[in-house]
Parts: C-alpha cells; structure tokens; sequence
C-alpha cells in the first residue's frame, strides 16, 4: 500500500510495494475510537500533546532515514547499526551482545541486505535474524522486532510495522487482537505473519482514522494506537500478576510503557568497542 496516494519512486530499496491483505476476521472501530480517546487523555493527564509524540515518531523515522537512505550507501559502520538498535525496545537488551561481537562487515552487510536486498521482504527479514544462533531463542524473537523496525521506520509510509507486539502469529497475541471484540474466548485468529497482512490492518486502521477526520501523520497515528492497545494490554496482565511497575512505568505516567514501547524514551547507545551515548 502506498499511503497518501503517491507513486513508487525508484531507488528506494527493496522494491517493496506492499498489497493489503483482506481481513478474514473484524476489527472494532469501538474500541478503536475509545483507545484512541484512552491515548489522548493519558496525553493531556501527562501535561504533553499528541504533537509531541508524532514529533518523537518522525525524528525516529529520521534517525533510520539518515543512516539507511534510498539510495544503498556504500559504507554502513557497526557503530551506525547499534545507534538503530539503541531505539528498538523490544530488541535492544537482547540481542546487543550478539550484534556486538560480530564482525563489522557481516554486521553492516545483513543490515544492508535487508534493507537493498532482493526478494521478498518477509524472506529477507528471516535472513537478516540468522546473525543471533537459534540456540539463544528470546535473542532470536527479539531480533525479527529489530528487523521490522528498520524497514518500518527507515520508510514508514510504505511498510507497516511488524514486531511481534503488533502481532505474534505464533502464540496469536499482540496489538491486533485487542481491536477483537470478545477475543478472550477466541482460540484461533485467522491472521499470519505475511507484510500483506499486517499491510491489511493497518489499512483498516488508516480508513477508521480518517472517517473520524484524521489525515496527517498516518501511519505514525496508527503506531500510537496500536502501542496504546498493547500497553493497556500489558498493564491489565501485570496488575494480574503483581508485576513490578518498575518495568512497565511509574503508575503516575500513564504514558511511560508506550514511550519505551516505541523507542522514544532516553537510553543509552552503545558503540562498538564499550563506549556510550545518549540517543533522544
């Protein structure tokens, strides 16, 4: 889907024009429209704005545009490579020390492979997790998040983004399922792991945005909502459990779990050879 109505431009990596898929199940614009109000309020009861937030977006989007521009580099640094993990929260702990011991050619040429490779890009995305042993199984889920960061927000226009928070076809958890009026009883939702379908929800997604009068900012809109989906998801099981609120957020910012659910919270960046950084 290319969004606002613009034309594939040449170069930009990939190829990757990516078909909605038609939803086998329903989505609620209910729930969509009360999380999107639920979003909202937690904004204003957090003294900030919804601008603040998409700003935080685009300055990612940047970040990934700056360092994986459209047309291929001729150099990427192992340094450059963990400057974009240090924004991916679901991968970052986990997968830093594999991608720290690699040689900065293997690195920097999977990465490159990714974005610029040929294929389909759900093929490549499978390539580019074989840097982490198969052995280390968290390090191996948590770097397929990495992979879908990169190509969601070097380009967000054109590729939706597909961490495993989204959605996880595997254990039928995520996001998606939230926007499913009586999913707790369901066993199976009819949806894989394929661009195409998550290109399918977030088409819906887009359509129930603008119906209500929204049209900028799209695609980062639809990230929001989904975070928020799955953080008050997080929240409901933690509070369930008696989790620690130190890592899902203090209970006084309603907004700290989607901050760091989405990369946008201060963390250090680590450079190759045990030096740090702070990224914003």
């Amino acid at each position: 889907m290319l969004w606002f109505g613009k034309q594939a431009e040449a170069g930009r990596g990939g190829d990757d024009v990516i078909a909605a898929a038609e939803l086998e199940f329903t989505l609620d614009r209910e729930i969509a429209s009360a999380k999107f109000r639920a979003l909202l309020e937690q904004i204003e009861e957090r003294n900030a704005t919804l601008e603040e937030l998409l700003e935080g977006l685009r300055s990612k989007h940047e970040l990934f545009a700056r360092v994986l521009p459209a047309k291929r580099p001729d150099t990427l640094t192992g340094d450059e490579v963990m400057e974009l993990l240090a924004v991916v929260f679901p991968a970052r702990r986990k997968v830093d020390r594999h991608l720290a011991a690699l040689d900065d050619a293997v690195l920097s040429g999977a990465v490159l492979e990714l974005v610029y490779g040929r294929g389909r890009l759900d093929e490549r995305m499978g390539a580019f997790c074989e840097l982490v042993p198969e052995s280390d199984k968290k390090a191996r889920r948590a770097i397929r998040d990495l992979a879908a960061e990169i190509v969601h927000f070097r380009d967000p226009e054109r590729i939706p983004l597909m961490t495993r928070w989204v959605w996880d076809a595997r254990t039928m958890s995520g996001a998606v399922r939230e926007f499913i009026r009586g999913n707790d009883t369901m066993q199976r939702i009819p949806m894989g792991s394929r661009p195409e379908d998550y290109e399918g929800v977030r088409a819906w997604f887009a359509e129930r945005l603008s119906e209500d009068g929204v049209y900028r900012d799209l695609p980062y809109l639809v990230d929001l909502l989904q975070a928020q989906a799955y953080a008050d998801y997080v929240k409901a099981m933690s509070a369930r459990v008696g989790m620690v609120n130190a890592e899902l957020g203090a209970k006084q910012d309603p907004l700290e779990f989607l901050v760091k659910l989405l990369g946008l919270d201060e963390r250090p960046a680590r450079k190759r050879g045990g030096g740090e950084k702070t990224v914003h």
